[in-house]
């Protein structure tokens, strides 16, 4: 009889494609404790890039407040000069008429940094349609007429290639004349190039200056055709009249421009000129509500006899306005308060002269009276939610070029970080006072990364002394109030020390010699610990991608060998395609194991693991999975492995690449991605006591803790595989189950994800587990993560 019901079940599975749920038996044995695990594995990573801070964390809701950002290399008008303070490739500025036939293009150009010299455009037809006169291209080593025609692909060397340098810091001077194909080439009066093109040359376009990973400075542009008359001259319209900062744009007939002559600190400010109908700039993509605050300020100078107006438009042109006073020659500083009845999701700010005008913007600033602390209050509840032990900051690679000085004290005299990285140059809003003031609010330790001034990432590296740069931190940070820098931290407003325990020396530094960083470790150690001794040092370990991990078991093994005895961490980096959610944890377990040996071996054998950074780099449902199986190792390893953090942390929804982050937002509202999902439900029944689990758990990936009273016992789950599985976990006896649960989370397809319009798609849901006497059971649904809990 049941080898016929046996036989009729299987012919049922083979023509339905049915398959019975696999089966797998464990064995907790709640009084034999393997390990404690550090809740510090539940760590987390905040940098300031995609938007994370600034526009998205600290409640400032004005994008490039002081301006700093632009388009495709930073022009901006000087005076008489036009400068080009990027260090973009191919950053081009044309202008004139494209029927221009023959004429003579005569500038002035400086090169103020980089590595080549000048691009001069002319007869410019349009992007592809052009020439130039690359004068110190190919490594600053030659001069040349390039082309590029529509439907030939790259642009390509005409004519003779003549050697050649462009010195920095001198000013030459330069002209080409254009006569039917003839093209010559006047370097400081000295011809340089004489060419003559073929049939299908260029005959009409008009000119342009550029750079090619260079800082350049350009005046005195004029063109005139060849019997004398002037057809240009001065600073090109499109730059002066209509040139807004990225994030702006200029409303009414205003003529708005860059301007570096006199700005209120850093490099740029906004330069509105109006007539009686008055105008300005406009930033869009405010998010208002209705009856709420909004405190805003903006530093103003110049002259506008009817003064200035301050106005939110919303997207059905409502409007609240609010006048502001009459500024004068000097920078002064002016605030105020609109409190609009109405709502909008992409409402924009409007400041200008309210007619005629000519004034100065500098440091724009609007934030929600609901700030607390100045954070936007959703996000920050995201991040207390996660309840992370320790958050490192600022970087990532930010960090490698973050200049922590420039980023205390008065906002209006805050610089903007000097590089532009992932969509995001930060204006320092967010600094070190402000992320301490975020941890305590969310219960987290600070962990700080320095900068050592490596040349890749510092162009000052050999002039400024970075050395002495961490060491004031430490003290701004740890010492007292009456130390130099504990009173500078005093007159920020906090007299009582932060005691940062943790800093890590750099990040990611594979772009230095194992040898030559190690050096640079036992340097700076005794010096951090001269400071404060009672500080925990980590340094930078190895980096990897899915399999590749061990490619930097060599740099570590460095590491480790050289400086253990004067380390507390060593800090590896470790990214997953996230097809590999069932096998990737496990293989970065081994990985841990691997390193776990050396470091037996070492000086320090104390030495712990620090994953800084981790991901899978999804936000779908495989995210969720890689997290769950990869937070499972963590636990697994809690003897050699003490703390961890993934990345990305916070990230904004216009950005255009890193699609793996926890937290995800716009201008209204956020959502939590898989992994967020996952690390939560993991964090929330969190038990620092791992257990002795025995049984074949394969598919499965599976812990087992229990609370530090030893009241409550965690089974925590993931069913990597497309069957479900069926779970007998036997708990031995001395424990007596009075109440189980299982949170269960799962997705109806691997590509599920949560969105803006739906943030809890993927979510956890309470499930059936059945207890009979000391054993429970309960089903694992294909690609799920569980947690069970038992309590007795």
């Amino acid at each position: 009889m049941k080898r016929a019901y046996l036989t009729a079940l299987l012919l049922v599975c083979i023509v339905t494609g049915f398959s019975p749920a696999r089966s797998v038996t464990l064995t907790v044995d709640p009084d034999r404790v393997v390990s404690e695990i550090d809740n510090k594995i539940y760590g987390h990573f905040l940098e300031h890039i995609f938007h994370s801070v600034n526009g998205g964390l600290w409640g400032e809701m004005i994008w490039n407040r002081s301006f700093e950002q632009n388009e495709m290399g930073q022009w901006a008008v000087t005076g008489d000069n036009i400068a080009q303070e990027g260090m973009g490739t191919n950053v081009r500025l044309t202008f004139g008429d494209p029927n221009w036939q023959d004429y003579e293009y005569t500038l002035e150009a400086k090169k103020t940094g980089g590595q080549e010299g000048f691009l001069i455009l002319f007869r410019v037809k349009s992007e592809e349609d052009f020439y130039w006169c690359n004068l110190g291209g190919w490594g600053n080593a030659r001069h040349a007429i390039e082309r590029g025609s529509k439907g030939r692909g790259r642009w390509g060397t005409v004519g003779p290639v003549v050697d050649g340098k462009i010195d920095r810091d001198k000013w030459y001077r330069i002209k080409i004349r254009c006569e039917g194909p003839k093209f010559k080439v006047w370097l400081d009066d000295e011809k340089v190039i004489d060419f003559t093109d073929g049939a299908d040359a260029h005959l009409a376009g008009c000119v342009g200056i550029g750079t090619w990973a260079t800082q350049a400075v350009f005046r005195n542009l004029k063109v005139k055709s060849l019997d004398g008359k002037i057809l240009y001259e001065g600073i090109p319209e499109n730059l002066a009249r209509r040139n807004a900062a990225r994030f702006w744009q200029p409303y009414g007939p205003a003529e708005v421009y860059l301007d570096r002559t006199d700005p209120l600190n850093s490099q740029v400010c906004q330069k509105i000129v109006t007539g009686d109908e008055g105008g300005g700039l406009l930033q869009q993509g405010l998010c208002i509500r209705s009856s709420q605050s909004y405190e805003g300020s903006v530093w103003l100078k110049g002259d506008a006899p009817e003064g200035i107006i301050v106005r939110l438009v919303g997207d059905n042109r409502q409007q609240t306005e609010k006048s502001i006073g009459h500024p004068s020659s000097e920078w002064c500083r002016y605030s105020f308060t609109l409190k609009p009845e109405w709502s909008s999701d992409n409402a924009s700010i409007c400041i200008g002269p309210k007619a005629k005008g000519r004034i100065w913007i500098d440091q724009v600033s609007l934030t929600p009276g609901s700030n607390k602390g100045g954070f936007r209050p959703d996000l920050l509840k995201a991040i207390a939610e996660l309840k992370p032990p320790v958050i490192r900051w600022p970087g990532g690679c930010f960090a490698s070029s973050y200049q922590w000085k420039q980023g205390v004290g008065p906002q209006h005299k805050r610089l903007p970080h000097p590089r532009e990285i992932w969509d995001d140059l930060d204006v320092y809003s967010f600094g070190t006072d402000e992320f301490v003031g975020m941890c305590r609010a969310v219960g987290a330790e600070p962990l700080i990364v320095v900068n050592i001034g490596s040349r890749a990432w510092n162009s000052d590296a050999d002039t400024h002394d970075y050395t002495q740069d961490i060491l004031d931190w430490i003290e701004y940070c740890n010492g007292t109030a009456d130390s130099e820098w504990g009173k500078v931290r005093a007159e920020n407003g906090s007299r009582k020390p932060y005691n940062v325990k943790f800093w890590e020396i750099d990040n990611e530094t594979w772009h230095t010699p194992a040898p030559q960083y190690a050096e640079e470790v036992l340097r700076l150690a005794p010096l951090m610990k001269k400071v404060d001794p009672s500080i925990k040092l980590l340094a930078c370990g190895s980096g990897g991608m899915g399999r590749n991990n061990r490619n930097g078991m060599p740099y570590n093994r460095t590491v480790i060998e050289r400086c253990a005895a004067v380390l507390d961490y060593i800090s590896i980096h470790h990214y997953e395609n996230p097809d590999r959610f069932a096998d990737g944890p496990r293989n970065y377990e081994e990985f841990f194991r691997e390193l776990g040996g050396i470091i037996k071996a070492s000086g320090n054998p104390d030495l712990k693991i620090y994953v800084s950074e981790w991901n899978a780099q999804s936000t779908d449902w495989r995210t969720g999975l890689y997290c769950g199986g990869l937070l499972n190792a963590f636990e697994r390893c809690s003897d050699i492995l003490t703390m961890a953090g993934p990345a990305l942390f916070l990230r904004h929804t216009s950005a255009n690449s890193w699609d793996n982050a926890f937290i995800n937002f716009d201008n209204r509202t956020w959502f939590p991605a898989p992994n967020y999902v996952v690390m939560k439900l993991w964090r929330d029944n969190y038990a620092p006591l791992r257990l002795d689990l025995a049984g074949e758990t394969v598919p499965l990936n599976v812990v087992a803790t229990k609370s530090k009273n030893g009241k409550t016992l965690y089974c925590k789950a993931v069913n990597p595989v497309q069957e479900p599985i069926d779970v007998v976990l036997n708990i031995k006896a001395g424990f007596k189950i009075r109440k189980a649960g299982i949170q269960l989370v799962t997705a109806d397809s691997l590509r599920a994800r949560n969105t803006l319009d739906e943030p809890n798609r993927i979510h956890p849901v309470l499930a059936e587990v059945k207890t009979e006497g000391t054993s429970v059971r309960f089903n694992m649904p294909a690609y799920s993560a569980a947690v069970v809990s038992l309590s007795r």
